[in-house]
């Protein structure tokens, strides 16, 4: 089952860096604040409105002070509302103060005093600590039930305020193990998005709230160590009495090597000669795609082991070679002499800009074909065997050579053609191939088996398609800023959570965000809340105007204004409105609706945006933000202009040019780790949705997409999988440079690529 696109948060630490943080804020003064809290809490639509002043929890001796000959009691840890605890081998250092009980998520409910109760869950997510409108420090966390770690749906979302909320932020990480006592449950205006519980948790220094934090446990090498089991004693076959076929342990001397060296596949390669005290001498052949594997030799001299080697004495191949399917009819040449040669025959399979090649040979060529992928595999009753596949492309020499009569090794091999009698070779029992059933395999389609033998590429490119391919290792060892045509595997990739690819870029100032996420947007809507409409602005020569007052205990006022065309409405899936007073719920409400929703808030004499940390318009279900830092907003009434077009369209693009908005694009922002056995690369995917042919601002709110999305990199990055089997990826990449004051990098970027459209 695909997960869901959890929401974002406002922003991430960069890969790799310390916990980001805002730079810090003087605390807001304390006088007036318990009036401020109260009426924040009106504000948000919190239970109760203002709170009764009675609510902080003192000692006797934390009211008087504490006393100097006396030991600190464990009752004064009431004193300290933020507290980061220790664990020694699972169990806690310290105890949590006794007057306090464990509640779980099934037995929340609101109306019940929770002073004396505690919620303990693991940190799932934690977003950046940020300001209220009326300056109160704020941060939001994510705790997931310990008893159930699996699902989702067992997380709470964690509001806290004040100074706990700017000591949480310096202290919790994901996976930590926190306690929240002495809270306050609210509803949570976001449960039906976010999928969590229906009620979240409120908690401050000021209402007596305590908070400990119990660290992420970390193994250390005395753990890792003690689990690694003891290493098994080996019984070494001398070198004279290998057998062919068996599986030793052997070791010996270096007389000779080479050092590892790219083969003409993907893999490194080694040689090396070993002799031992039988004076019997062994050469070894080792293949390994990652080069660190390989024994590390030095010198001649050197004494090596190799454990669980399969020997195999160098005269015929082990397995059978693959007979392609091919009826009688479609073979050329002489077929009495093909059946007589069946045993000394192997075909191979060969593909893209080598067919045409392929298909001008004559009968009686010598070739010299450079690069053919060996494969083993199995067939349908489980026997194993050989088959050869010329794949396309022209990496490290890949193709087919025709040799002149006069080249030596043609010499070679008509001698030994020569000498070969026929009689014995048809008389031979059929070892060397696996031949199709007669009355079955040979009607089998041959197109068939090309579809489940062929590596074509995942990937396709858009352009550029007389550029031929360059090895990695020549592209690392040029300079930038150039552009190039490759054939990789996409070893690994990053994010691993693809939702965290998902970002908001400016194509003037080329800057990127994360996206917000639907808590932020609803705070600035109930911020907004708080400014009265003003009736002034209400029915305008381009827009009317309707105001009701919510049910709710807080009676909101709403405005909305509805943008007219010849002096008459349009119907709600052409019309463009505007709303004051409205929180999330309702705005939401109203796009799947109306064609267009924008958020206002009243002035003396105009309509305003909102902070441009809001979406500046909302359409379907995309949300629209506009640039801080390019942006220069201009009045609402600006709209009119559009809205006196013969018929408007309502473009989001028209829309943040009219109101003087530089608009932000989603984008997928990853970083492929790409190798193709001459080197690894990383390349960065900059992607608005024409690599995954999936629209960046349409996926978070698209389940399919999401699925799509994520079975598209198990297809490019099958998870599991040896980087042998990994499928290739044609791409088309530029290197640029990168310069600081103290630095100078060269980056790599994809471009002009596109996922295959058969792949998923």
């Amino acid at each position: 089952m695909t997960p869901r696109f959890p929401r974002l948060p406002l922003c991430r630490p960069a890969e790799g860096s310390a916990r980001a943080r805002p730079a810090p804020w003087r605390s807001p003064p304390e006088a007036g604040g318990r009036r401020r809290r109260a009426h924040e809490r009106a504000r948000l639509g919190m239970r109760g409105g203002p709170r009764p002043r009675k609510r902080r929890r003192k000692s006797v001796e934390a009211a008087a002070g504490p006393c100097v000959l006396c030991p600190r009691r464990e009752t004064d840890k009431a004193a300290m509302p933020v507290q980061l605890l220790r664990t020694v081998k699972g169990e806690s250092e310290t105890s949590l103060p006794s007057h306090l009980q464990q509640e779980d998520l099934e037995h929340l409910q609101e109306g019940f005093d929770h002073t004396n109760k505690y919620f303990q869950g693991i940190v799932v997510l934690s977003h950046p600590l940020v300001k209220l409108g009326d300056g109160t420090d704020f941060l939001k966390i994510v705790l997931q039930d310990l008893d159930n770690l699996c699902s989702r749906i067992n997380s709470i979302n964690i509001l806290i305020y004040g100074k706990m909320a700017v000591d949480c932020a310096k202290i919790i990480q994901s996976g930590d193990t926190v306690v929240v006592a002495g809270f306050k449950l609210a509803k949570s205006p976001t449960a039906a998005e976010d999928g969590r519980h229906c009620c979240h948790l409120e908690a401050s220094e000021e209402d007596g709230s305590a908070i400990y934090i119990y660290p992420k446990q970390k193994k250390n090498a005395a753990s890792e160590t003690a689990s690694v089991s003891v290493a098994p004693k080996y019984v070494y076959t001398p070198l004279n009495h290998l057998k062919d076929g068996t599986i030793v342990n052997l070791y010996g001397i270096v007389k000779f090597f080479k050092p590892p060296y790219v083969s003409k596949g993907t893999d490194y390669c080694s040689v090396v000669t070993l002799v031992d005290p039988s004076n019997e001498k062994l050469t070894c052949t080792l293949f390994n795609g990652n080069l660190d594997s390989l024994p590390k030799i030095y010198k001649v001299g050197d004494i090596v082991r190799f454990h669980r080697i399969k020997v195999w004495d160098g005269t015929k191949c082990p397995y059978p070679t693959w007979k392609v399917p091919v009826e009688a009819k479609d073979l050329e040449g002489d077929k009495v002499l093909l059946q007589q040669l069946r045993n000394l025959t192997v075909d191979i399979l060969v593909y893209d800009n080598h067919v045409q090649l392929a298909k001008s040979l004559k009968i009686g060529n010598f070739l010299r074909i450079y690069s053919i992928h060996t494969k083993q595999a199995s067939a349908a009753a489980d026997v194993s065997h050989i088959e050869f596949h010329l794949h396309g492309g022209t990496c490290y020499g890949r193709g087919i050579g025709v040799l002149p009569e006069s080249n030596p090794d043609v010499k070679e091999l008509k001698d030994f053609l020569e000498s070969v009698h026929l009689s014995d070779s048809q008389n031979t029992e059929s070892v060397s191939s696996v031949e199709s059933d007669s009355t079955s395999n040979d009607t089998i389609d041959l197109e068939s088996h090309l579809q489940i033998y062929q590596q074509l590429p995942v990937t396709v490119l858009t352009d550029h398609q007389h550029f031929s391919n360059t090895e990695l290792k020549t592209i690392l060892n040029s300079t930038a800023p150039q552009q190039y045509r490759i054939r990789a595997k996409l070893k690994n990739y990053k994010p691993q959570e693809l939702y965290q690819s998902l970002k908001l870029h400016c194509s003037n100032c080329n800057s990127l965000q994360e996206v917000p996420d639907g808590d932020s947007f609803d705070f600035i809507l109930q911020d907004s809340a708080l400014t009265a409409s003003n009736p002034e602005l209400h029915n305008t020569s381009w827009y009317d105007s309707v105001t009701w007052t919510t049910q709710d205990q807080n009676q909101r006022k709403i405005t909305i204004h509805f943008v007219r065309h010849d002096e008459m409405l349009q119907h709600p899936e052409d019309t463009l409105l505007m709303i004051e007073g409205g929180k999330l719920k309702e705005v939401r409400k109203l796009t799947k609706r109306f064609k267009c929703v924008i958020p206002v808030r009243s002035t003396e004499d105009d309509l305003e945006l909102l902070d441009l940390s809001a979406p500046f318009l909302l359409q379907g279900n995309i949300s629209y933000y506009g640039c801080k830092q390019c942006s220069s907003p201009k009045p609402i009434k600006n709209l009119s202009s559009i809205a006196a077009e013969q018929q408007p369209s309502w473009e989001p693009s028209e829309i943040a040019q009219v109101l003087g908005i530089k608009p932000l694009q989603y984008v997928f922002i990853m970083k492929f780790t790409l190798v193709d056995g001459t080197g690894a690369l990383n390349a960065y995917l900059f992607d608005y949705e024409k690599f995954f042919q999936i629209p960046a601002s349409e996926i978070l709110t698209n389940n399919f997409l999401q699925q799509k999305m994520q079975m598209t990199m198990n297809m490019l990055c099958p998870p599991g999988r040896k980087l042998d089997d990994l499928p290739w990826l044609d791409c088309f990449i530029k290197s640029y440079n990168v310069r600081d004051t103290t630095e100078h990098k060269v980056y790599y970027q994809i471009f002009d690529t596109t996922v295959a459209g058969d792949v998923i």
